[in-house]
C-alpha cells in the first residue's frame, strides 16, 4: 500500500521576473512501512519536494496524493489538519520552544488539537519513552544535548502517531555518534513498528540505511541501486530501548 504517491509533480517559484523549476515532473511512490531516503546536493530540488510530500507546499502540476487523496483539491484547512494528524516532521534544527520541557514540547501537538493536558501528557510521556528520554521530561532544551533534544523532537513527530514521518536532515546539527543513534532510532521503527519515514539527507551513509535510496538533481528524480542494508546489517551504537527492540 503507497502512504503517499507524486505524479508528474513540478514545482516552480517567482524569482523577480523570472521562475525557477526546482522540482520537474518528478514520479514517486513511498510504501507503507518503509524507510526512503532522497539525495542530491545543495539546490537539487530535494527539499522542496519533502515539502510537496508533506503538504507544506502544493505541486505547480502534476498531483500528490496523500492516502489516496489528491493534497491539492484540500482547503487550507484541511491541508493543516493533515501535517497536523497525519504528519510527523522532524526537521535538521530541533525546534524545540525554550521554555517548554522536553514533555510539554512533545504534548504541544496534542494539547493544539484539543486533547486534554492529562491524556496529552501520559501520550507524550510513552513517546519519549519509546525514544528512551523519557528520564529527560522535566528538562528544558538547555539542559539537553542536541543528541536528546533531537531524539524528543522525534518522540514529538511520533505522538500523533502519523501515517508518515518526513526528516529534512535529521542528523544534520548532530555529531557522528549522536547522527548514528537517531538513525538507528529510525530505522529501528520501521523495522520493528512499521513506521513509514522519508528522510532527505547529503550523507550517504544515513542514505545507505534506507530500504531505498532517491536522488533529486536539478529538479529531476532517480532512483539508486540499495546501499549498504542490501549486504547485510550495519553497526550502529545501541540507543538504550531502542537497541532491544530487534
Amino acid at each position: 500500500m503507497d502512504i503517499i504517491e507524486a505524479v508528474g509533480v513540478t514545482k516552480s517559484f517567482a524569482n523577480g521576473a523570472m521562475y525557477v523549476d526546482a522540482v520537474r515532473g518528478i514520479d514517486l511512490s513511498v510504501r507503507q512501512g518503509e524507510m526512503l531516503a532522497i539525495v542530491g546536493p545543495s539546490g537539487s530540488g530535494k527539499s522542496t519536494l519533502l515539502n510537496l510530500l508533506g503538504a507544506i507546499e502544493t505541486p505547480t502540476t502534476g498531483h500528490v496524493l496523500f492516502e489516496g487523496r489528491d493534497v491539492a483539491t484540500m482547503s487550507d484547512t484541511e491541508r493543516t489538519l493533515l501535517r497536523r494528524k497525519r504528519v510527523g516532521f522532524i526537521f535538521q534544527a530541533f525546534n524545540l520552544l525554550p521554555t517548554l520541557t522536553a514533555v510539554e514540547n512533545v504534548a504541544l501537538p496534542l494539547e493544539l488539537d484539543g486533547v486534554s493536558e492529562k491524556e496529552a501528557r501520559e501520550r507524550s510521556m510513552a513517546s519519549l519513552d519509546l525514544v528512551d528520554i523519557a528520564d529527560r521530561a522535566d528538562h528544558l532544551p538547555s539542559m539537553m544535548s542536541g543528541g536528546e533534544q533531537q531524539r524528543v523532537a522525534v518522540a514529538r513527530a511520533l505522538v500523533i502517531e502519523p501515517a508518515l514521518v518526513l526528516g529534512d536532515e535529521p542528523t544534520g546539527n548532530l555529531d557522528s555518534v549522536n547522527s548514528a543513534q537517531v538513525m538507528r532510532l529510525l530505522r529501528d521503527l520501521t523495522d520493528s513498528r512499521g513506521q513509514t519515514v522519508v528522510v532527505v539527507t547529503h550523507d550517504n551513509d544515513i542514505a545507505a540505511q534506507a530500504d531505498r535510496t532517491v536522488r533529486v538533481r536539478d529538479g529531476h528524480l532517480e532512483e539508486l541501486p540499495t546501499g549498504a542494508r542490501s549486504k547485510g546489517p550495519v553497526y550502529y551504537p545501541p540507543v538504550g530501548r531502542a537497541a532491544s527492540w530487534k
